[in-house]
């Protein structure tokens, strides 16, 4: 049975429904807006530089990489939407297959959590385990994990590094590597190269912001 050790916590900054309603409701000139969310991502990862430089060094990759990753994750849905929409699925998906095959929702291995936004299954199959073979108690316990900061962000250091050992990726990595690797996270393992190639506008974005992601790990 999957066990999870996911005690330790930093305390990250935490997006909340407040924070979603400012966003989306206030003019940026009332503080609101676009300008908010962006100071809550730099703040987040700023509070995390240690931790994600840490993660980075253990998976030998840029921690610009990792902190561009974060800051594009952090924020948007509150935790209780993720855990609301979980519940919901695996209510949906709660009976025999010859019944779950009638299911009207997204199978709750789908449901992502985390401030470092990860789908359960990325995270299961990212951890060495097979989704297929867990239930309900133990997704809701690596849902539990993925949102401690500590567990989220090594998880996410550790998917990169899967990521790049499918391309057979190796440090030191190139811009155009750094754009692959963003477009694997964003687009799963289930694409070809070729095909990673036609979009690979998550990467480009980290590219693009590399020196801000630097300066938010000083």
């Amino acid at each position: 049975m999957a066990t999870f050790q996911c005690k330790e916590s930093h305390n990250s900054p935490i997006w909340g429904i407040i924070d979603l309603l400012r966003w989306k409701l206030l003019p940026e000139k009332a503080g609101g807006g676009k300008q908010y969310i962006q100071k809550f991502k730099d703040t987040w990862v700023r509070y995390n530089r240690e931790r994600i430089k840490v993660a980075a060094h253990k998976y030998n990759f840029p921690p610009e990489l990792l902190a561009g990753v974060c800051w594009i994750e952090v924020a948007g849905d509150p935790n209780f939407i993720d855990r609301v929409a979980f519940e919901v699925r695996s209510f949906d998906w709660s009976g025999p297959p010859a019944i779950d095959k009638f299911a009207i929702t997204k199978h709750p291995a789908k449901t992502s959590f985390g401030s470092v936004s990860m789908q359960l299954r990325t995270a299961a199959q990212t951890l060495g385990m097979n989704p297929d073979e867990m239930n309900t108690k133990q997704f809701r316990e690596l849902a539990n994990c993925l949102e401690r900061d500590v567990f989220n962000i090594e998880t996410a250091a550790r998917h990169i590094r899967q990521l790049m050992d499918h391309d057979k990726l190796s440090a030191p990595l190139s811009m155009d590597d750094i754009r692959i690797i963003g477009a694997r996270y964003n687009r799963g393992m289930g694409l070809s190269l070729e095909q990673i190639r036609k979009n690979t506008s998550y990467g480009n974005f980290i590219v693009k912001f590399w020196p801000r992601f630097r300066e938010l790990l000083q």
